[in-house]
């Protein structure tokens, strides 16, 4: 039972091509057949009509020579001289008797082989078409007048018998279908070995069809066919079943580090080591580059699935033996339940994929269930990114710049200030951040909005300048995907300050530390420091940046995440962080801004603990140009 329930879905492939094959086969039979019919058919309409003619040549031939040796006995009214010439007849097998009428119609004399008698006037002999198109089974009757020096005396008259015909027919009819049998052997003989290797190349191209080449697992195709049938069989109020959408986290690493031919060894190895971690009945395919795809039948509840979830990310956890070095993956889960779910092959997919990316969201390497929430977020993101495309594609309606500023621990003096993107819907609705930000970098509209908000700083800048404010530095937060996802962006953001007459030293460039890491990022951070950006690192400590990507880029601002500020000072491993930063960043003479101040008790720790610039809505909250112009102007005697 195991056994056929693991080959179920080869098994239902193999049995549609052998109908397919036989069905084909079939076919070609029946036509071949038709073809030989038609063939037949044609052949012996042809012989007949041949056959036919000659026999009605040599017939006529015969009753001429007859007829013009029976002149002299009806001229002299001789009926035995006239017995002599007809009795010739019986030399000639196809006449079967023959009578000489005078020219008045009444019997001279006759000579029947059979016995037959003839009428003794000749208006009572049948008449038989002199050319007829078909011949009768029984004898016919064929006439000849009989003339002496152009003038009728008389008339011959012919029983003739066909049957030479049709044996001659017969003999060809039966010769046809010996050389069509003899042909069809022969033909099946020598086109054996032909038959079979089309079968065989049949069965290559319906694996090629159906099968991935190489993990040797289902495909896309076969596995939608099987998911189908499996959602029709799993009915509400019956057994589970589940769906999981399996992404092979960082796979790309793989193949850059060892190439697409050992890239491809390792998606084999994953393909073997997921079929031998689920169930025989259950179905496992590859549904594209880095993509699998688990149905479980009958799993019975949620947590089995979660259950074999968790086996099929522990089984990719152990290192692949690829050379120099061993690969490590992770594994991104979305799962699905049947019929819950999704009432269909693509809704089934759709909603896993959803789950998988979530699981790929919060952090990679795990698994996450679809909810009608999860479906709720999606769509509403989608409306998000949607609305998103139109402002940008309108030149940014509702969309606008807020600037929050940056005051010096000690003085509070503004010592910069930060640019942040904001939204507000046609609608009136304000857009969080939170909301839109991360909608943008998954579609790409990041680099899109990473522009339009350069140009809108600079166009704000070139208004106050032109209301006599001076502007302190102006940061503005770049993404990490913004960095891969545009390979001109250093050359970009230069045209756009150049084009509104601005220095790039007026300018800081903050980022996350995962940009530091990744070898197109860094690249673009090098070519940043070149054209003169100063470069800050946001949210420090959340990541995994190191001492020497610090020195290698040159970083002049360390910001520490308000996630470490916001227990201040109360909690001491927040605050032994916090000494921590600090601490180090004066020792790599890196400045240090603590953003998401927001008490005085927060402040004066901060302070005491030697950070020099402080951020949060202690100070101020973020706001448009125009308050930042009143702002910049209530602290114009302290500003720098």
């Amino acid at each position: 039972m195991k056994n056929r329930a693991r080959s179920e879905a080869k098994d239902a492939a193999k049995d549609e091509s052998l109908q397919r094959r036989q069905r084909a086969r079939l076919l070609s039979l029946l036509s071949t057949l038709l073809a030989l019919s038609i063939a037949f058919v044609l052949l012996f309409a042809h012989q007949f009509v041949v056959g036919r003619r000659v026999l009605l040549e040599e017939l006529r031939a015969e009753a001429a020579i007859i007829a013009a040796n029976s002149s002299a006995a009806l001229v002299f009214d001789d009926a035995r001289a006239g017995q002599e010439t007809v009795a010739a007849i019986r030399h000639t097998p196809r006449i079967l008797a023959a009578a000489l009428y005078r020219a008045d119609g009444q019997l001279l004399t006759m000579h029947a082989e059979s016995g037959f008698i003839f009428p003794v006037h000749l208006a009572e002999v049948p008449v038989t078409p002199d050319l007829p198109l078909w011949f009768p089974l029984a004898p016919a009757m064929l006439r000849e007048p009989v003339l002496h020096e152009t003038a009728q005396v008389g008339t011959l008259v012919l029983r003739v018998d066909f049957a030479s015909l049709y044996w001659r027919l017969a003999e060809f009819a039966l010769g046809m279908f010996g050389i069509a049998a003899v042909a069809l052997a022969l033909s099946h003989r020598l086109t054996g070995r032909l038959r079979r290797r089309i079968a065989r190349t049949e069965e290559q191209l319906e694996r090629f069809a159906l099968y991935d080449q190489v993990t040797g697992l289902p495909n896309r195709r076969l596995f939608e066919r099987e998911l189908r049938r499996m959602s029709a069989a799993h009915r509400p109020g019956g057994p589970q079943g589940a769906l999981l959408f399996l992404d092979i986290d960082d796979f790309k690493k793989v193949n850059d580090a060892h190439g697409h031919a050992v890239g491809d060894q390792v998606l084999a190895m994953i393909g073997g080591r997921l079929r031998a971690a689920v169930r025989g009945s259950d179905i496992m395919a590859r549904i594209g580059g880095d993509e699998f795809a688990v149905i479980l039948t009958e799993v019975g509840s949620p947590d089995n699935a979660a259950n074999v979830a968790l086996k099929l990310i522990e089984v990719l956890g152990e290192p692949f033996p690829t050379e120099p070095v061993p690969s490590h993956i992770g594994v991104s889960i979305g799962i699905a339940m049947l019929p819950d779910d999704g009432d269909s092959p693509g809704a089934l997919l759709r909603n896993a994929d959803m789950a998988m990316y979530v699981a790929k969201g919060q952090g990679k390497n795990g698994y996450h269930f679809f909810s009608s929430a999860l479906d709720g977020k999606v769509r509403h993101d989608l409306a998000l990114e949607s609305g998103l495309r139109r402002a940008l594609g309108a030149g940014g309606e509702g969309l606008w710049v807020a600037y929050q500023p940056k005051l010096c621990a000690r003085t509070q003096r503004v010592l910069g200030v930060e640019a942040l993107a904001r939204w507000r819907t046609a609608d009136g609705q304000t857009v969080s951040p939170a909301e839109f930000i991360p909608v943008a970098e998954h579609s790409g509209l990041i680099v899109p909005l990473g522009e339009w908000l350069l140009d809108a700083v600079c166009r704000d800048i070139a208004r106050l300048r032109a209301g006599g404010m001076t502007m302190p530095p102006v940061a503005v937060n770049v993404s990490a995907l913004q960095l891969l996802r545009d390979p001109e962006i250093v050359g970009n953001f230069c045209r756009t300050l150049a084009g509104h007459g601005e220095p790039a030293e007026a300018f800081e460039i903050e980022l996350t530390e995962s940009a530091l890491t990744e070898a197109r990022g860094a690249a673009a951070l090098e070519g940043f420091r070149a054209a003169g950006f100063a470069l800050a690192i946001d949210d420090f400590g959340t990541g995994y940046s190191s001492l020497g990507y610090l020195r290698r880029f040159q970083v002049g601002t360390l910001k520490i995440d308000q996630s470490f500020v916001r227990r201040l000072p109360g909690h001491e491993g927040d605050a032994a962080i916090v000494r921590a930063v600090i601490q180090m960043a004066e020792a790599l003479n890196i400045a240090v801004v603590a953003e998401g101040v927001e008490t005085r008790a927060q402040a004066d720790f901060l302070a005491a603990n030697g950070c020099a610039i402080l951020q949060g809505y202690l100070f101020a909250r973020p706001m448009d140009a125009g308050a930042l112009a009143g702002f910049l102007s209530a602290h114009a005697g302290a500003a720098a």
